[in-house]
C-alpha cells in the first residue's frame, strides 16, 4: 500500500469516527441514566421524579430528586450517596421519609 493511500484510509476512519460520535454520546447517556435509575431503585429513591422529602431536621423539601455529584462511574453506595433536591444537598441517612408526587 503506498503512503498516500494509507493517509486517505486514516483520514477516512477519523472522519467516520467523528461523525459517528453524537450517536455513541447519545447512547452512553441512555445507559447512564438506566444506571442511575437502577441506582436509586437499589437506594430506595425515585431518582429523576418530583418528590416531597422530608429530612430528619424536620426541613421538607419539594421538586425532582437527584444524585447529587454523579460521576462518570456512579460509586455511590447506600450509606454514602448524597441527593439533591434544588440546591440543597443531604446524604441519604438524613431522610425521615420520601414520597414520589405524580
Amino acid at each position: 500500500m503506498e503512503p498516500q493511500q494509507a493517509d486517505q484510509q486514516s483520514r477516512q476512519l477519523a472522519f467516520d469516527f467523528a461523525g459517528n460520535s453524537a450517536d455513541g454520546f447519545s447512547l452512553w447517556r441512555e445507559q447512564h441514566q438506566a444506571r442511575v435509575r437502577r441506582l436509586g431503585a437499589a437506594l430506595g429513591y425515585p431518582l429523576g421524579e418530583n418528590c416531597e422529602i422530608e429530612l430528619r431536621s424536620g426541613l421538607i423539601l419539594r421538586g425532582m430528586l437527584f444524585l447529587d455529584g454523579e460521576d462518570l462511574f456512579l460509586s455511590a453506595e447506600r450509606g454514602s450517596a448524597v441527593l439533591r433536591v434544588g440546591q440543597v444537598n443531604f446524604f441519604v441517612g438524613e431522610v425521615a421519609s420520601c414520597v414520589r408526587i405524580d
